[in-house]
């Protein structure tokens, strides 16, 4: 893969990431008006009234875009003349200014555990509910929920202990579970999940915005629902999604057609294990790689989140594995149609991969011929769920740091000529 083609996948994958990142949605979305707050994004919708005098406007943030969302609605208020009363925010990655001890911002900024809940989840959930203390009905809240929140704020139900929470939540994750079955898993594990939150902030009316991180944007599954039940919206809790993958998506596949590339758009398809995931990908390639395609370069652009089954103690996540697959994959390709030229990248719109510091990896059709070169063994690699020590070897790591924002996995491939 030459280096332009791995800075023209960085570059969609950063447009893409822009599209659902929490300042920037606010700033293109929302409003403030005669005390109303206003969000509107084709046809998700919601408006909701700011507190009356003597009321508290009150934020909670929980997730790893809880900053870059707390301070994206902030502006949007200060542009109109309001402001956050008091905030606590529960994240992953801890802003400068905590580091530093400063308080720049109206709000707490509390750091949880992730991927697995930990003993800073359980506190912080607990100092959570600290701050929520007797809610009143002047009062109002807004919560802003990403992906992530259900193991950065974690508190056991009555009976289980933090320990067995973890335990039942690692099986789970390593088994290859979709996200929906892992949250109903935590909803049953927690005292806050699960609509239960909500119940803590009544009397006072409430709004939660979510950037989804889960297939369908259900509420019943983002963050393990702690503001969403079937009857929220029955009471005092309003609810809308702010940004999805489908916008990250989108704005990727505009930035390609507007550099020339034909783009074909496959949507929401990164569902089901990873192996079979690998050989769909590899079906479309040689279907758009056919002897009626167009001279045109192509991007084939997907999302979602594939599911692995954790076999060995390696390092890596779900977009790296994928990423050394589809290139293992295309040795076989290349072999059958003498194509030489796929490229591609792998990777989270969070800016990280798993338990590790890369936001996934390249790929291309020379993955397998350069592993040989220097006696890496692919297939003992995954077999060992070792891909991301593999990638690293070859070099194809993809480094971001943190985004500000989850919407699930991006996944591109570039056919440069036909």
């Amino acid at each position: 893969m030459t280096a332009e083609h791995r800075a023209t996948l960085a570059r969609w994958h950063a447009v893409a990431v822009a599209a659902v990142q929490g300042e920037r949605v606010f700033k293109d979305y929302a409003s403030v008006i005669d005390g109303v707050f206003f969000f509107e994004r084709g046809d998700r919708k919601v408006r909701f009234s700011l507190p009356p005098k003597g009321g508290r406007l009150r934020l909670i943030g929980l997730g790893k875009a809880a900053l870059g969302m707390a301070r994206g609605f902030r502006a949007c208020l200060q542009g109109a003349g309001h402001d956050v009363d008091d905030g606590l925010l529960i994240v992953r990655d801890a802003p400068s200014s905590l580091a530093s001890g400063e308080r720049l911002e109206p709000w707490q900024v509390l750091l949880g555990n992730h991927p697995y809940p930990g003993i800073e989840s359980e506190r912080a959930a607990r100092r959570l509910l600290e701050f929520i203390g007797t809610p009143r009905p002047e009062d109002r809240f807004v919560v802003l929920l990403s992906g992530g929140a259900s193991a950065l704020c974690a508190l056991p139900a009555p009976g289980v202990t933090l320990e067995e929470k973890r335990r039942a939540t690692l099986e789970i994750m390593n088994s290859g579970a979709p996200i929906a079955e892992i949250n109903r898993v935590r909803q049953q594990l927690s005292a806050i999940k699960g609509g239960r939150l909500a119940a803590k902030l009544e009397p006072a009316k409430f709004l939660t915005l979510a950037i989804s991180d889960v297939p369908g944007d259900d509420p019943l599954v983002i963050g393990s629902a702690p503001t969403w039940s079937e009857d929220i919206a029955r009471g005092g809790g309003r609810y809308v999604v702010i940004a999805t993958l489908d916008d990250a998506l989108d704005a990727a596949a505009r930035s390609a057609r507007a550099e020339g590339f034909e783009v074909a758009a496959l949507g929401r398809c990164l569902d089901g294990l990873v192996e079979d995931i690998t050989t769909r990908v590899i079906r479309e390639i040689e279907r758009r790689n056919g002897p009626h395609a167009t001279p045109r370069p192509l991007l084939i652009i997907a999302g979602g989140e594939s599911l692995v089954r954790i076999r060995g103690p390696g390092r890596g996540g779900r977009a790296q594995e994928l990423a050394l697959r589809v290139g293992q994959a295309l040795a076989a390709h290349n072999a059958a149609s003498g194509f030489k030229s796929i490229s591609g990248l792998v990777a989270g719109t969070d800016g990280s991969d798993g338990p590790t510091i890369a936001a996934g990896a390249f790929f291309d059709s020379s993955t397998m011929s350069r592993a040989h070169t220097v006696k890496l063994d692919v297939a003992r690699s995954l077999d060992g769920s070792d891909a991301g020590s593999a990638l690293e070897t070859l070099g194809d790591l993809f480094i971001t740091g943190p985004t500000g924002t989850n919407v699930a996995d991006v996944l591109m491939v570039v056919i440069p000529d036909r």
